[in-house]
């Protein structure tokens, strides 16, 4: 398992199809620990009977902008497919509990690309020659990989002031007795691989108070990681299929209502609030000949 920190602006991703937590709260990155899923020898060695394993190539970034910043809010949904993603249904529940999903193609819209280009100029701020690179394939912030199965947790939203946040008109939260250092994260994992796609998972959680040693279960065995309570958000969760070179977006439906989409992006309200936006765009698709630890391939929640 992976445990990572990195700045508010970019999370910093890693190869690894168990579950890795990556955090948005402006610290140093923390202690690293890889356990690879697979294995793999090199030249002749590798045994002929072996199979071919896919692995995603993503890149993912959280932007953070003032609340007044017309890209964020507008523009840089003028250009992305909303209605192609899901079924009506849901996409009206996902926007009535403020969630808001698009994809933009690989030639991604002037704000997109905007937004990106200064998420990615501050990740590589002192590396013009990785920089400039990173703006040729219009990278959207850095990169990590996934297997099937494989999960990753991005956390949108930490150190928020609860006692100021009305969570009581939160249905799913109202009953919650702890909400001390509450997070919001978004589980991504991968359900299907094909040569040029991918069909990604999105989970809304709600991690919240202190970090004890919890049961899990993983596999056949049980466990006792160390981790916060995890509520899991069931309804809100959605696919997303991804080609080479798309890019997802995701952010808040704008309503007057306090909701968990506005809890997820744009917490803090008045003028000096900010709104952030996720992306994940589909880099491609690599193939590793060797065999998958189903145990890693479930992840695991932890430090």
């Amino acid at each position: 398992m992976f445990s990572i920190r990195a700045c508010a602006v970019a999370t910093i991703l890693l190869l690894m199809p168990g579950c890795a937590l990556f955090v948005g709260d402006g610290t140093k990155p923390a202690s690293l620990t890889a356990a690879f899923p697979w294995s793999k020898t090199k030249g002749t060695e590798i045994p002929t009977d072996m199979p071919i394993l896919r692995m995603a190539r993503l890149e993912a970034s959280i932007v953070s902008r003032p609340c007044n910043d017309a890209r964020i809010r507008q523009y840089v949904w003028e250009e992305l497919d909303e209605s192609g993603l899901m079924a009506p249904d849901l996409r009206q529940r996902l926007n009535e509990n403020g969630f808001r999903i698009g994809v933009a193609g690989s030639i991604a819209p002037w704000a997109l690309q905007s937004l990106a280009r200064e998420s990615v100029t501050v990740h590589r701020a002192g590396n013009e020659q990785q920089m400039a690179a990173a703006m040729e394939q219009t990278s959207v912030g850095p990169a990590f990989s996934l297997m099937q199965n494989g999960t990753s947790l991005l956390e949108l939203q930490s150190q928020l002031d609860v006692d100021r946040l009305p969570l009581s008109k939160i249905q799913e939260l109202s009953s919650l007795r702890d909400r001390t250092d509450l997070k919001c994260i978004m589980e991504v994992s991968v359900r299907e691989l094909n040569e040029d796609w991918v069909l990604l998972n999105v989970l809304p959680q709600i991690h919240v108070g202190s970090s004890t040693a919890r049961l899990s279960i993983s596999g056949a065995s049980e466990q006792l990681p160390v981790r916060q309570n995890i509520v899991p958000l069931y309804e809100k969760q959605f696919t997303v299929k991804l080609l080479t070179g798309e890019v997802a977006v995701i952010g808040r439906y704008d309503s007057e209502d306090w909701n968990l989409g506005r809890l997820f992006f744009q917490p803090d309200s008045g003028s000096s609030g900010s709104e952030r936006l996720l992306m994940i765009r589909m880099v491609g698709i690599d193939k590793l000949q060797g065999q998958s630890d189903p145990a890693f391939r479930l992840g695991n929640y932890g430090n």
